[in-house]
């Protein structure tokens, strides 16, 4: 079963994991070494002890100093092997998948254990699942059209829209590149590094690897791209320009200058797709519109 990626991916760092399915399994093994080291070593000393006092009462037993030592030995080596699995794979080239989602293994647990290992979709009616999940079992958002784009937006999104926003150069260039993706797969807890191939995302993670893309960096979350007050300027309804966000109680999205024109990763049933209308497309409350800095 194919898997998304749910980490950034840094090629340069060595951290280029794809393989969400073996960073799983590879995060078990740390849990099981961990176990071992902790539950061996005990054991062997408690053995060790017993073999002690036996030697004690009996001096002349063959091969009982030998037995202590080489159990003592080996509880050292138990203890410390989780050490060694991380030396031997820290050396191993950062291309190797193994080795690289051996790093990241213990930072996606902690991503998925903060997202209760669980997806929510908005408002389609689907029940809570794991979130190592076939991406096929999505429903796709629907195609981007060819042509002009001169049809506008329907209000269960997923066309592209009309008409050219207002906007800076970079504001319109990242509207630009947000609508290229209009038809792409929307993934709750997935991440993308803003670049090609796009790989299945939920709206926060789709937002910032836009601006990524830009050399723009925003936190991962909604709940904290909002916190960070520090990079953005909230702007009125009526001053809507290209590229400024729209904050929602749990959701984000990008205006295009467009009108009220929206375009997000909207939710599992859907995909990426524009909306005509910003305060009509979720079910979220609007907490803001937000100019970020370094756009306009």
């Amino acid at each position: 079963m194919s898997q998304f990626q749910l980490l950034d991916c840094s090629s340069t760092l060595g951290t280029c994991c794809n393989d969400t399915s073996l960073t799983l399994v590879l995060n078990i093994t740390q849990r099981v070494l961990h176990l071992i080291q902790i539950i061996v070593p005990i054991l062997l000393i408690i053995a060790s002890t017993i073999g002690f006092y036996q030697l004690l009462k009996n001096p002349e037993m063959k091969n009982g100093v030998k037995s202590i030592v080489n159990k003592y030995i080996a509880a050292l080596i138990v203890f410390f092997l989780p050490v060694i699995m991380d030396a031997v794979l820290g050396v191993l080239p950062g291309s190797f998948s193994v080795s690289a989602c051996w790093k990241q293994a213990r930072s996606s647990a902690e991503i998925t254990r903060a997202n209760q290992y669980t997806y929510v979709s908005y408002d389609d009616g689907k029940k809570a699942s794991k979130i190592f999940m076939d991406p096929s079992s999505y429903e796709k958002g629907k195609k981007k059209p060819t042509g002009n784009g001169s049809g506008g937006s329907n209000s269960s999104g997923g066309n592209v829209g009309s008409g050219t926003g207002q906007g800076s150069a970079t504001g319109l260039a990242i509207v630009q590149y947000a609508k290229s993706f209009v038809g792409q797969r929307y993934v709750w807890g997935g991440t993308w590094n803003g670049e090609l191939p796009y790989t299945g995302t939920d709206c926060s993670g789709f937002v910032r690897g836009v601006f990524k893309h830009f050399g723009i960096n925003l936190t991962r979350t909604t709940y904290t791209q909002w916190a960070d007050t520090g990079s953005y300027s909230l702007v009125n309804s009526g001053e809507i320009r290209a590229g400024d966000l729209v904050m929602y109680d749990g959701h984000v999205g990008i205006l295009t200058g467009n009108g009220n024109e929206i375009v997000h990763a909207k939710g599992s049933k859907w995909g990426i797709v524009t909306d005509p209308d910003y305060r009509q497309c979720s079910s979220h409350a609007i907490k803001g519109i937000m100019r970020i800095h370094g756009v306009n």
